[in-house]
């Protein structure tokens, strides 16, 4: 099973210290448990800064066994996230930004709301897009208005999608709205372009959706992204707000 998300190292202490010290983070644990989603991710580094912080010595010798000789064992936490399915990095910090997630938000049920106002920076939401993507084989882009805002919507292909073999497929534009059809703007030839490796096709996923979606296949898990708004959103120079759901499929 595909780890799910990383912990910080003080919720990863909190966690694997509660059987022996329940007083100490009976609170803490029982926070964490409404957000956390299993099997969590964690290596040889950081097992170690967590040992050194107040890891209890039985858990230790329990991990790092099964960790010390893993390939991605001096990852930062950040570079270890984006090898998970969820991509995120739960902490105590209340003011996180993606790829960390504050423990104590909305973020429940394998699910992550972003919302942000139309005078807020996209910057961080772009960057998350960019986790998501990174290892994909395979994403499905369902938004009606996507070859409407193509001045826009094509940064979704420029600057989130991974430079390696993928499978692009996209939903057209149903014959009953009056705008420009995304088969005219998402062909195999703007897709190679890009990317030599690229090749692009045709989907009926979603096909009938006003709603805008983004569903990431990867090795790691499916990510299903719905959007308010529209792609567009994320880069036109005045946007609308957004609210993004993102969850496991």
């Amino acid at each position: 099973m595909a780890e799910k998300m990383v912990l910080n190292t003080s919720l990863l202490i909190a966690y694997e210290n509660m059987a022996f010290e329940p007083r100490k983070y009976q609170k803490k644990y029982k926070r964490l448990m409404k957000l956390i989603s299993l099997p969590y991710k964690t290596n040889k580094k950081q097992l170690i800064r967590a040992k050194a912080d107040g890891l209890n010595q039985t858990v230790y010798d329990r991990l790092m066994p099964q960790l010390q000789n893993e390939p991605d064992r001096d990852d930062s936490l950040e570079v270890l996230a984006s090898k998970t399915s969820l991509k995120v990095i739960l902490t105590e910090d209340e003011e996180a930004i993606l790829p960390y997630v504050y423990y104590r938000s909305s973020f429940i049920s394998n699910q992550i709301t972003i919302s942000l106002k139309a005078s807020e920076n996209r910057g961080d939401l772009v960057r998350y897009l960019q986790m998501l993507c990174f290892s994909a084989t395979r994403v499905t882009i369902c938004d009606n208005y996507l070859a409407q805002g193509w001045d826009n919507t094509q940064s979704l292909f420029r600057a989130v999608f991974p430079r390696n073999k993928l499978d692009i497929q996209f939903v057209e534009t149903p014959n009953t709205l009056a705008v420009i059809k995304n088969s005219t703007k998402v062909t195999d030839g703007f897709a190679k372009s890009i990317c030599i490796d690229w090749v692009v096709s045709e989907s009926t996923l979603y096909q009938s959706s006003h709603d805008r979606y983004l569903l990431i296949e990867a090795p790691q898990g499916n990510i299903e992204v719905m959007i308010s708004s529209g792609f567009d959103h994320i880069w036109k120079t005045n946007p609308k707000e957004i609210t993004c759901v993102i969850r496991e499929k």
